[in-house]
């Protein structure tokens, strides 16, 4: 009963909300049942949430025109107990929020600014966002909407699972750059106040809270990492090229050792120069990518869930350590991706807020 009152609702009411939130899509309306097809793809439903299909065909009530368009539409699992232990109320909000107030707000920066940054391959397009809001006709809980552009018609799907290559990476350090140098403009560009607001919209998500660790299984990864990446140090001491080197790693493993999280943490500390909002969780399985042939020709952000403010450090770290095959570090791989990200962040930069690359303002950033 429970199911067939929220399919119901997500074919019915849902479908009304979408039109009436889209210019677009103004007196375009469903003629029958069978304009309208719910579905659950397989493998798209995560932990936290599940993630239908909506199909609509579409009338026009003046001209007639028919109109199809298919919508994903993600929606929380579980009662309100497991959504507060699962950070579900933390997370969807935080999503959301980049989808209704950030991205809409670099938006506005760009088309003002006249850059020639397209932000239309940024993220899907999104129909609804809605949070904390209740349905009785869906259901007894605060529920969030997130109902966006299917963009598989559009060519976008997942890229390989396991290590990506260049031309993968390349085009992740890019996006993440466009989307880091939004960021970046508003402060330079005389506009903090507007990047303050933005951020206040975000719910903290810490590494360390109030004294102790927050996320405990991340805590038990990182220190794993820590201890293998010391004991490889202690086996090959030859890896060392100068005692600088070698003091920085013992810096390191004297602070954060035994207490991996509070250099994670220590990431998210607000620097007024280089802070800036992050993407969260910047992987493989969080991007879509474009293809013409085998080639990689674009790529798209989704799941902003763990979108957080603080050093590109932690969107740039994470992306590469876990994309990138250990010989591609060895080889100059990891240089050459700094650069590439570098490249992009500075152009757009300079785009948008119509300075040089060599203006002393931008010092920081060079």
């Amino acid at each position: 009963m429970a199911q067939d009152r929220k399919e119901k609702f997500l074919t019915t009411e849902l479908v009304n909300k979408i039109i009436q939130s889209n210019d677009d899509l103004d007196g375009y309306r469903i003629v029958s049942d069978s304009d309208c097809v719910l579905t659950t793809p397989q493998g798209l439903d995560g932990f936290m949430s599940v993630i239908h299909r909506l199909t609509l065909n579409l009338t026009h009530t003046v001209t007639g025109a028919s109109r199809c368009l298919t919508v994903m539409v993600k929606v929380m699992k579980g009662d309100d107990d497991f959504r507060k232990k699962s950070l579900g109320l933390v997370l969807f909000p935080n999503e959301i929020n980049v989808y209704s107030a950030v991205i809409p707000g670099y938006e506005q920066l760009i088309r003002k600014a006249g850059a020639n940054l397209d932000l239309h391959t940024l993220c899907p397009r999104i129909y609804l966002a809605e949070c904390g809001v209740r349905y009785p006709s869906y259901s007894d809980q605060e529920e969030t909407f997130l109902v966006m552009e299917d963009v598989s018609a559009r060519g976008f799907v997942p890229g390989p699972r396991l290590n990506l290559d260049k031309a993968h990476l390349m085009l992740m350090a890019r996006k993440v750059a466009q989307f880091h140098a939004c960021s970046y403009a508003l402060r330079i560009g005389g506009q903090s106040e507007v990047l303050r607001d933005l951020v206040k919209r975000i719910i903290p998500l810490n590494f360390v809270q109030d004294g102790k660790i927050f996320f405990e299984s991340y805590d038990i990864v990182f220190k794993v990492v820590f201890e293998r990446l010391f004991a490889y140090f202690d086996e090959k001491p030859e890896l060392f090229e100068s005692d600088s080197v070698r003091d920085r790693v013992a810096t390191l493993r004297r602070r954060y050792g035994v207490n991996p999280s509070e250099l994670m943490q220590r990431c998210l500390e607000r620097d007024d120069v280089y802070s800036v909002i992050l993407h969260g969780d910047y992987n493989r399985n969080n991007v879509l990518f474009r293809y013409e042939g085998d080639t990689p020709h674009d790529v798209m952000l989704i799941d902003f869930q763990e979108n957080r403010y603080g050093s590109p450090a932690l969107d740039l770290s994470f992306f590469m350590y876990m994309n990138m095959p250990p010989e591609d570090w060895a080889n100059g791989g990891w240089e050459h991706l700094l650069t590439v990200y570098h490249e992009e962040l500075m152009r757009c930069i300079c785009d948008i807020v119509k300075l040089q690359p060599d203006d002393p303002i931008l010092q920081p950033y060079r």
